[in-house]
C-alpha cells in the first residue's frame, strides 16, 4: 500500500501539475510541516481533491466536469494525469483544450472531431509538456505572445509557462494588472468592478469563473455587445450565441470573432448595404495608390485588376492616379502603367498620408469618393463598384474599408451593421463630405498609425466606420510572419510603427500609453532623437478622446499587425 501510494505520489510530481506552496496555500498549511509529502496528505485525504494544486489543475472545476468521478471516490488529478489529458479534457478553467487542440490540430479540412484531438496529444506525455513545446495559448483570453511582450518586474524565460507566471504574480505587475489578451482589458476589467479590486481577485481568474457569466464587460470596445451576440446568432442560426459563454463554446473556443470575411448569399441577400446599388449620379470614384520601391509584377497586377473594374461595370466610372515617394523609380514605374504618376516637387518623399492627400486633391475635383490602396495589392472582381454602392448607402457619411485578402486584419467587425472601431488604410474609401471635414491623414505621421486617427475623427465628428466585406483587396502580409523580409527590413517597420504609435498616444491624451511606446521606442533611439520627433500641433481633449479611442491594448487600437 505505502509503494503504490509513493508510486501515486511520484506520478503526480512527473506531471508538473503540483506546485507544492501553491496547494498548500490550498490546503491552508505549511507544505513542510506535517514532515511527510504534501501530496501524501493530498491524496489520502478527499476534503483536499477540490483544491487547485497548480494554476494547470483544479479539482473542483475537474468534478464539476466529471461528477461520477466524486461519487467513485478517484482522485482528480490523478483521473486527469492517467486519462483525462489523453482525452483532451480541460483541467482548469485556465487551461481550455478545446482551445488547445484547436491550435494543436490545425485546419483539417473538416470539423475537428474528438479523435482528432486525441490524436493530436498522443505525442505528449502529459500538459505541461504540450503547453511548453508547443506554446499553446491556454485559453481564449490568454495570448502567449502578447504576454511575454510586456514589462515584466520579474522576467519570463523561454522555459516559464506564461500561464503561471502570471498566475504567480495574481495577474498584477507592481501597482498596475498584467495584461494578456487582445479581446480583453485586464485594467479596464478591474477598474470597471471595484469590487473584484477590493476583493484582490486574480483578473482573469475571476473573468473565466465568474465575469462572464454574470455579464461584466471585460473591454471599452463594444465589441461583444448584445447586438453583435444577437446578430451573430442570427447569422449562425444558432441560439446559443446570443450569450458571450455561448458564443465562444459554439465557435469552438477559438474567439474568431464573427466578420467580414464571409460575404455569403444569405449576408448579401439579407444585408440592405451590401444588396445597394449607387444612384446613377453617384456611380464614380477617383482610386489613388501610393508608391514606394514597387516591384513590376505588383504594378502589373494592380494596374490590370483596376482596368477589369472599369471595364465591367457600366454605367460606373472608376478613373485612377499614382504618386512616386521615390522619383529615382519614376521612368520605370511609368513604362509599365503609363504617364499618370505624380511626385512632390523637389522629389520629397512624402510618407503615405500626405501621399494620398496630394492625391485626393485631385479627385475631389471630379469625383465624390476616393478609394486609397497600397500599391502591393490588387482589386478582386466587383470590390471598387461595392465600395462605391456602400458609400452611397451610407450618405458619403461613412469611411469603408476594403476587407484584405488572404488574412483579413485581426480586429472586430459587427458582422450586421458592419462596424469596426478603426478602418486600415490598405484599402480604403473616404467620401468628400468627410473629406472636407478632415482633410484626410495628419500629415505630420509619416507612416502608420495615420489610419487609425483618421478613423477616430471621423467617429468624432458623428461619422461611420465600416467594413465592405464584398470588397476583397488582395494584400499578402504573410511574408511578415517568415524568413523572406531581412532583419533590416523588419526593424525599419517596428520603428515606423512604435514612431506612429507615439504620435498618435500623444494626440489623443493618453499619457500612459506615450510612455509605454516610449520606452519601446528607447531600444531603437536615444533619448534625444525621441524627444525631436514631431509633436501634434493639437491635443485632442480628455473627454472627447474617451468617447472616441481604445489603448487598453498594447498595440493602441484592437488589433493589429506588428510584424
Amino acid at each position: 500500500m505505502i509503494n503504490e501510494r509513493m508510486n501515486d505520489v511520484n506520478l503526480l510530481r512527473a506531471s508538473g501539475l503540483v506546485d507544492r506552496m501553491y496547494l498548500a496555500a490550498a490546503m491552508g498549511m505549511n507544505a513542510e510541516a506535517a514532515g511527510v509529502p504534501i501530496e501524501l496528505l493530498y491524496l489520502e485525504n478527499p476534503g483536499y481533491w477540490t483544491a487547485a494544486t497548480s494554476p494547470l489543475f483544479d479539482g473542483r472545476y475537474y468534478f464539476s466536469q466529471i461528477p461520477e468521478l466524486k461519487e467513485a471516490g478517484v482522485n482528480p488529478l490523478l483521473h486527469y494525469v492517467q486519462k483525462g489529458f489523453k482525452e483532451a479534457r480541460s483541467p482548469s478553467p485556465l487551461v481550455d483544450m478545446m482551445h488547445v487542440t484547436n491550435q494543436l490540430v490545425g485546419d483539417v479540412g473538416h470539423p475537428i472531431t474528438l479523435a482528432d484531438r486525441e490524436k493530436a496529444l498522443e505525442r505528449y506525455s502529459g500538459l505541461r509538456q504540450a503547453l511548453l513545446e508547443t506554446g499553446a495559448d491556454p485559453n481564449i483570453f490568454f495570448e502567449n505572445k502578447l504576454y511575454r511582450n510586456q514589462h515584466h518586474a520579474i522576467p519570463i524565460s523561454a522555459v516559464d509557462i506564461p500561464l503561471e507566471h502570471y498566475m504567480a504574480r495574481r495577474g498584477r505587475n507592481g501597482g498596475s494588472y498584467l495584461e494578456c489578451s487582445s479581446i480583453a482589458s485586464f485594467k479596464y476589467y478591474m477598474g470597471g468592478n471595484r469590487d473584484l479590486e477590493q476583493a484582490g481577485v486574480v483578473p482573469l481568474l475571476h473573468l473565466l469563473q465568474f465575469g462572464l457569466t454574470e455579464g461584466r464587460r471585460f473591454s471599452p470596445a463594444k465589441c461583444v455587445s448584445e447586438s453583435f451576440l444577437g446578430n451573430a446568432a442570427s447569422l449562425f442560426d444558432d441560439e446559443r450565441m446570443k450569450t458571450l459563454p455561448g458564443f465562444i463554446a459554439a465557435n469552438g473556443a477559438t474567439g474568431q470573432l464573427a466578420g467580414p470575411q464571409w460575404p455569403t448569399p444569405f449576408t448579401k441577400k439579407q444585408l440592405p448595404a451590401l444588396r445597394h446599388e449607387a444612384a446613377k449620379g453617384s456611380r464614380s470614384c477617383f482610386v489613388g495608390i501610393v508608391l514606394y520601391n514597387n516591384s513590376d509584377q505588383e504594378l502589373r497586377k494592380l494596374e490590370a485588376s483596376l482596368k477589369r473594374e472599369a471595364a465591367e461595370h457600366k454605367g460606373y466610372r472608376i478613373r485612377w492616379r499614382y504618386f512616386s515617394n521615390d522619383p529615382a523609380n519614376v521612368e520605370r514605374y511609368e513604362r509599365i502603367i503609363g504617364g499618370q504618376v505624380l511626385v512632390a516637387e523637389g522629389g520629397e518623399n512624402l510618407g503615405f498620408g500626405r501621399a494620398h492627400n496630394a492625391l485626393m486633391e485631385h479627385a475631389f475635383l471630379e469625383d465624390p469618393l476616393y478609394v486609397g490602396a497600397n500599391p502591393d495589392g490588387y482589386f478582386t472582381p466587383g470590390s471598387i463598384k461595392a465600395l462605391i454602392d456602400m458609400s452611397d448607402y451610407f450618405q458619403g457619411q461613412a469611411l469603408i474599408e476594403g476587407v484584405a485578402a488572404p488574412i483579413d486584419h485581426p480586429k472586430w467587425h459587427d458582422p450586421v451593421t458592419l462596424d469596426t472601431n478603426w478602418v486600415s488604410g490598405a484599402c480604403f474609401a473616404l467620401p468628400k463630405a468627410l473629406w472636407a471635414e478632415t482633410r484626410g491623414f495628419d500629415p505630420a505621421i509619416h507612416m502608420y498609425s495615420e489610419d487609425v486617427d483618421l478613423s477616430w475623427r471621423v467617429r468624432l465628428l458623428g461619422g461611420l466606420l465600416k467594413v465592405c466585406p464584398t470588397a476583397r483587396f488582395v494584400h499578402d502580409v504573410t511574408p511578415r510572419f517568415s524568413a523572406v523580409e531581412t532583419q533590416d527590413v523588419e526593424i525599419a517597420r517596428t520603428k515606423a510603427m512604435l514612431t506612429g504609435a507615439y504620435y498618435l498616444a500623444r494626440k489623443w491624451g493618453d499619457a500612459q500609453q506615450a510612455t509605454k511606446v516610449r520606452n519601446a521606442l528607447s531600444a531603437y533611439f536615444a533619448p534625444a532623437e525621441i524627444d525631436g520627433f514631431a509633436a501634434p500641433q493639437s491635443v485632442i481633449s480628455m473627454s472627447a478622446a474617451r468617447r472616441i479611442t481604445n489603448f487598453a491594448h498594447e498595440r493602441f487600437a484592437p488589433s493589429r499587425f506588428w510584424h
